[in-house]
Order: structure tokens, then C-alpha cells, then sequence
């Protein structure tokens, strides 16, 4: 009984660990799906439309029905948002799925999303001689 209090209460604690909204890459999305078809669907939809903003694919993560996670993530493709503004559709915790959508929407922004901003460089190794 009193490790399942002590898990209870860990569990309970990781909201407020979580400060900051971090970026999630695309494709780590798919790991909230159970069964192995739907997370194999996800992957194949997300691997098509890579041009999200990753902070908005974070807090539309967060949506609690399945449905309601497509819909947001249909929403966001091409979007732009302010990162402050997601901040707080993903800090409370006690929005329902379409007020959390609601939220996401009135987020946008004219900046460029987050994932075309990152321009990666190649590695090249240099031997010294």
C-alpha cells in the first residue's frame, strides 16, 4: 500500500516538474499511440507532412482522444506560432481537448515554424596529420 501511495504521488508530481514546453520532433508522437497498426499509420502521416511547427505538435500531444489529436495535428500543418503563446495551452493542465484546439489556434503567429528554422549542418570530420 504505501508504494502505491508513493507512486500515486510521483505520478502526480510530474506536472510540475515540466516548467518549459519543449519541441517535440514529429515522429516521437507516434510512441502515444498502443497498438502497432495505429502507431504504423502515424508514422507513415507524420513521415508525409514534416512542415510543423514542433512546439504546437508538443501541445497538440497533449490532446487526450485520438480524434481530437488529428484534428489539432491537421490544424498545425504550414502554421506558425508564438512559442509563449503554446507555453500556455501546454502549462494548463486542466483544458478540455477543443479548448486546448481553441488555444492552439489563437497561438499563431507570422514567425516561420520551429522546424524550418534549424539549419543543420553536415559533420565532417577533419584528420589531423
Amino acid at each position: 500500500m504505501k508504494n502505491i501511495l508513493h507512486s500515486i504521488v510521483l505520478i502526480a508530481l510530474i506536472p510540475l516538474i515540466a516548467l518549459a514546453l519543449e519541441p517535440t520532433n514529429p515522429p516521437g508522437i507516434c510512441d502515444r499511440f498502443v497498438g502497432e497498426k495505429d502507431a504504423e499509420q502515424c508514422r507513415e502521416k507524420v513521415q508525409k507532412n514534416e512542415n510543423v511547427d514542433w512546439y504546437a505538435v508538443t501541445v497538440c500531444n497533449l490532446q487526450k482522444d485520438d480524434g481530437q489529436f488529428w484534428k489539432c495535428w491537421d490544424s498545425i500543418q504550414g502554421q506558425s506560432y508564438n512559442p509563449q503563446a503554446l507555453e500556455k495551452c501546454g502549462e494548463e493542465k486542466e483544458l478540455t481537448d477543443t479548448q486546448r484546439f481553441e488555444c492552439v489556434g489563437s497561438a499563431r503567429s507570422d514567425r516561420k515554424p520551429a522546424s524550418q528554422q534549424a539549419n543543420f549542418q553536415s559533420l565532417t570530420i577533419k584528420k589531423n596529420k
